[in-house]
């Protein structure tokens, strides 16, 4: 299992990336997720979507931050799951050891092509996101779910319910922790997470679930963005700050 952490998501470049970080107690026990999205259009070079949410792959390597507290992943979306571990082998040889691992927003990708990934690359992190359409294909069932989920124990260090996707919707606490209790009972080595409309204002959806699951993860997307969709850093590191705070607070009482 790795270490717990708070995750934003969205950095375009080593500036955005340093201000949020500079405003990081020394004190904090947690890492900071640092996460650039990246896909197999972007891979390509072909246009996407949201250009100010996916820099041009060359420069991913520049954006990630040295810092002792920084947990650098990529978050990866593919449409061709069958070359997976490829993809992830160009980008993990692309940004060195500077990446410390990846994000996969993908329904249940292979577990099988993920273990050859990792035969190759042991020390890259593996977060599986279950996102809505992963949901719908366990019948948005807690037991479904976690049963699945434990196929990928010793591929994964770290799961991440986001029914949102980066849309800023934001979860429903209760529902979480259905989930949540369901895989913790499988008794896995594994991180959880949670995120879905995470921001400065909205940390409180988190706050239920951290007394029972004191070293959850998270991470916002959609909810720390300027109406351009530029990461708001004033924003981001507010987010940040109250989340380190709220975890805290939790552990000390």
């Amino acid at each position: 299992m790795g270490k717990s952490y708070v995750g934003i998501t969205g950095f375009m470049s080593s500036k955005e990336v340093q201000t949020v970080l500079e405003s990081v107690p020394e004190s904090s026990g947690r890492l900071v997720m640092i996460g650039v999205l990246a896909g197999l259009k972007t891979l390509k070079s072909l246009p996407n979507k949201w250009p100010n949410r996916y820099p041009l792959v060359p420069n991913i390597p520049t954006i990630f931050s040295r810092h002792i507290k920084a947990f650098n992943l990529i978050h990866y979306s593919t449409d061709d799951k069958s070359t997976l571990p490829g993809q992830l082998f160009l980008l993990s040889y692309l940004c060195k050891e500077k990446l410390h691992g990846f994000q996969l927003n993908m329904a249940w990708p292979s577990v099988t092509l993920l273990g050859r990934f990792k035969n190759d690359f042991p020390s890259k992190k593996l977060v599986l996101q279950v996102g809505r359409r992963a949901l719908e294909e366990v019948n948005n069932s807690p037991e479904q779910l976690a049963a699945r989920v434990a196929e990928y124990a010793g591929i994964a260090e770290y799961m991440l319910l986001d029914p949102s996707g980066g849309k800023g919707e934001p979860f429903n606490p209760n529902l979480a922790r259905e989930y949540l209790i369901a895989i913790k009972e499988k008794g896995l080595s594994l991180g959880l997470g949670v995120a879905g409309g995470l921001s400065p204002t909205t940390l409180n959806l988190v706050e239920p679930l951290v007394k029972e699951f004191p070293d959850l993860n998270i991470d916002a997307e959609g909810r720390l963005r300027t109406p351009e969709d530029h990461l708001d850093v004033e924003v981001a590191g507010r987010y940040l700050l109250g989340a380190l705070k709220m975890f805290e607070n939790k552990k000390s009482s």
